[in-house]
């Protein structure tokens, strides 16, 4: 089954795989977006409108000239299904809005799906050239919540769980790590890969949120009220565990921005220089690894703070960032 039809044709010319020629020198991390992974919502709690934002704001940034700005494709339905079920994939491609999918909380409508469709393709496409460049950040995704057979929290399809499944079977990579930093444990991803050792699942988040909790490899769930100093102190004993139990070929980073003192969907206390040290904790602990980064959550009072907050993450990142050259 195709995409819905209305997206038919863009899914014929964003589907085709084409090559992306970088620049010579070639400044990290590059970056993977699309103008179609906006949906205005209206006053929906989900600020699905920010990616536009983030992006315009990063090109009007001279820190960022230099970058490569990659436009993502559609995912195929047949990466998806090495993840979703068949049945799953039916009701949500047809916009048929059953038990399985009424719990995403969003609206099914084609822009939507595409929406969702695109975020995955860009989530593999950022990984595909962290390993060949190093690291690589999609401005979007990190839809944690959705389960192979049914949707929850904001999330139609989980598309670091279909990046690593299609990357897998490619034999791209053997052994992948998420790191998922969202307020909200990615009890979607856990359920996926329970019982598959060649994925490291690591959840740190609060422990008295949304939402039902699923057993991730490594789970730390933090009291509510939490600040910089414990927080961070978690994390450096939580990387420290996981560098001494597991070797990736690959990580992946859901840096969500929910952890935001004045987040309304989190109840940490975390502030910008707090978020800006766990970043950095995470591109130093892959500083040798290659890194896919998605922007995950955010849902601040201020939608400005969810903006600023992850052009903050985008920054980090480049810091410490080695140019590198294009082979000939």
């Amino acid at each position: 089954m195709d995409m819905p039809k209305a997206t038919n044709a863009a899914t014929e010319t964003m589907n085709k795989e084409k090559p992306h020629p970088l620049p010579q020198d070639v400044p990290l991390p590059i970056f993977v977006y699309s103008k179609n992974y906006n949906i205005d919502l209206g006053a929906h709690v989900f600020p699905a409108i920010k990616y536009g934002r983030i992006y315009q704001s990063l090109k009007e940034n001279k820190l960022f000239d230099r970058h490569s700005f990659i436009p993502a494709s559609l995912v195929s339905r047949e990466s998806a299904s090495l993840v979703h079920s068949e049945d799953y994939l039916n009701d949500l491609m047809n916009l048929e809005m059953t038990r399985k999918l009424y719990r995403s909380e969003l609206p099914l409508t084609q822009e939507v799906v595409t929406a969702f469709f695109l975020s995955s393709g860009g989530t593999l496409l950022a990984a595909e050239q962290a390993l060949e460049k190093k690291k690589a950040i999609n401005l979007g995704g990190g839809f944690h919540h959705s389960f192979p057979d049914r949707a929850e929290g904001f999330c139609y399809l989980n598309d670091v769980a279909i990046a690593i499944r299609k990357l897998q079977k490619e034999k791209k990579v053997e052994k992948v790590l998420i790191i998922d930093l969202d307020v909200h444990q990615g009890n979607g991803t856990a359920n996926t890969f329970q019982k598959d050792s060649s994925v490291f699942t690591f959840s740190m988040h609060e422990q008295n949120n949304y939402p039902l909790k699923e057993t991730s490899t490594l789970d730390i769930g933090l009291a509510t009220g939490l600040g910089d100093k414990e927080y961070l102190a978690q994390l450096k004993g939580a990387l420290e565990k996981i560098q001494q139990q597991f070797q990736p070929d690959l990580i992946f980073y859901l840096a969500g921005v929910d952890v935001y003192r004045e987040d309304r969907l989190g109840g940490l206390k975390m502030t910008f220089d707090g978020i800006r040290q766990r970043d950095e904790m995470v591109r130093d602990f892959a500083a040798s690894i290659p890194l896919a980064v998605t922007l995950a959550g955010g849902y601040a009072l201020n939608d400005q703070d969810t903006i600023s907050l992850h052009l903050q993450t985008c920054k980090v990142m480049t810091e410490s960032s080695a140019t590198i050259k294009e082979e000939d």
